[in-house]
């Protein structure tokens, strides 16, 4: 996992053992994140579920693209990410656990050995090696939502998430509510305020 996960094949490697004990960290980590998923009752839905699965279908996408050019150190990148999502999720314990089984099969190029005894784990029969490699959904791929940047003055003060086909007049008014905005605004009214979609809002006092 250090060595894959370290450089792109064509370069060499510099082991280091503090390289190699992170990596150790991580696989344990993820040992005791799908343990503790498995042991959880199969049941639940939460609003968290879709942005757990957008988040696995993009993992999928990725870590396929990285593995099929050998590009095992980005494949790998991507794997910490989303384990990290995996971990922080609010989702349903039936999301985490489709989610759990993606990582694992994702893992499997890799952590041979330690994907096998996790796919076992989620109650899945056979060999996670000749299970159906995951395929992404492209529908999924394509975020629904955006992230938006306020500036109050040219300074960053908050961020908004938003439906990127929200109004603008509506982004306007979240933004001016949020309560670093109002902090700064003090009661004043702002002189202008501009919405560039799916891009910044910026505040100008």
């Amino acid at each position: 996992w250090f060595v894959l996960s370290d450089s792109p094949p064509e370069r060499d490697v510099e082991w280091t053992a503090a390289g190699a004990e992170a990596a150790f960290k991580h696989l344990t980590r993820v040992h005791r994140i799908v343990t503790e998923i498995a042991a959880q009752d199969e049941a639940g839905n939460t609003e968290a579920d879709t942005h757990l699965l957008r988040e696995m279908h993009k993992a999928i996408h990725d870590v396929s693209l990285g593995v099929e050019s050998f590009g095992f150190n980005a494949a790998i990148a991507k794997l910490y990410a989303f384990t990290n999502t995996l971990a922080k999720s609010q989702a349903g314990s039936a999301a985490k656990r489709e989610a759990a089984g993606a990582l694992v099969q994702l893992m499997a190029p890799m952590t041979p050995h330690l994907s096998e005894e996790l796919w076992s784990l989620l109650g899945h029969d056979g060999l996670v090696v000749t299970a159906p490699w995951p395929r992404a959904d492209e529908a999924m791929l394509v975020d629904d939502t955006v992230t938006l940047p306020i500036q109050v003055n040219g300074k960053r003060r908050a961020e908004i998430t938003v439906p990127k086909d929200m109004d603008k007049a509506e982004v306007e008014k979240l933004a001016l509510a949020q309560d670093a905005v109002v902090r700064m605004l003090d009661g004043a009214q702002p002189k202008k305020v501009i919405v560039v979609p799916g891009r910044i809002v910026n505040v100008v006092m």
